[in-house]
């Protein structure tokens, strides 16, 4: 994708030269006419002087307002080539939008089948989120992210005198659990909370194993369902930062706004960020055919 400047502007910034060396001519013709009449003894040599002197601050003036219309004439060809390319990028990031979460969320929705063969109740749980496949997908990353930190915060709390913050932290591991659907573990926390608040730290610990083998089941079996859709591999960048597919396209969108109000170099930093992640070869190549655009436009 190409951009170049328009012509239009081209040829104002020609006419703005031209304007500028017909005065430095009419002002080189007046000095040399005041010049022949001083040489002439016409005009006394104070008042050539006199009627020199002004020639120098007028040409030093035109040279600067001549840059000065210059740069103004760039400025306004660079913001046309924007709007130009901000046009074309509409119609890529349209297209990306359309096909993108259909594909989706289609795929999702199958893959999807996978997780009752498991223990997980996905019919009530996409319920209880009114069927938003983005939601849920979003609460199966956070929950992978936070699972070993929440194993470990357990663990620490398994003790007499912090049985009350072991059963806070059930309880938030079982509404977790609730919201994908996971039901023996949804069971076992609700189970440990309430021995927690009951003091029962020895049936906790008798049954610690349990909960950390179920715990562990989940991160495995929502590990590959996620995998399966290819969030893990298609929406974390080389280090390992994750993307859900609402949050990209929302950045997308934002690239958009910075490129329509001429703020390139933020629109070209987002894209950028975005490609990192790779949902697709097409779309990651789309983007960098805007990222080479705009690079045309700041090394011009």
């Amino acid at each position: 994708m190409e951009y170049h400047y328009n012509q239009f502007f081209d040829e104002i910034k020609r006419l703005g030269s031209k304007s500028a060396l017909l005065c430095l001519t009419f002002m080189t013709c007046v000095s040399l006419f005041v010049v022949i009449l001083c040489l002439l003894h016409v005009l006394p040599p104070s008042a050539a002087f006199w009627a020199l002197v002004w020639i120098v601050p007028t040409f030093f003036s035109l040279g600067l307002a001549a840059r000065y219309f210059h740069k103004k004439a760039e400025a306004l060809a660079q913001k046309q080539q924007i709007a130009v390319m901000a046009h074309h990028t509409k119609e890529i990031i349209e297209s990306i939008q359309e096909q993108l979460p259909d594909t989706y969320i289609s795929d999702c929705r199958i893959k999807m089948r996978f997780l009752p063969k498991h223990g997980i109740d996905i019919d009530a749980a996409m319920e209880r989120l009114n069927h938003n496949v983005e939601a849920y997908n979003e609460l199966v990353l956070a929950f992978l992210s936070e699972s070993d930190r929440q194993e470990d915060t357990l663990f620490d709390l398994m003790q007499p005198d912090t049985l009350m913050q072991y059963g806070a932290a059930a309880h938030t591991l079982r509404v977790k659990a609730n919201e994908l659907g996971i039901i023996n573990l949804t069971d076992t926390a609700f189970f440990h909370e309430i021995e927690a608040y009951a003091g029962g730290l020895d049936v906790i610990r008798d049954n610690w194993k349990k909960l950390s083998f179920e715990l562990d089941e989940a991160y495995d079996v929502l590990s590959k369902y996620i995998k399966s859709v290819g969030l893990k591999d298609n929406a974390y960048d080389k280090d390992g930062n994750c993307i859900t597919f609402k949050k990209w396209g929302e950045q997308l969108q934002e690239a958009f706004n910075a490129l329509e109000s001429y703020d390139t170099r933020k629109a070209k930093k987002i894209l950028s960020d975005l490609t990192q992640y790779r949902l697709d070869p097409d779309i990651t190549n789309a983007l960098r055919g805007i990222i080479a655009g705009i690079d045309d436009i700041l090394t011009v």
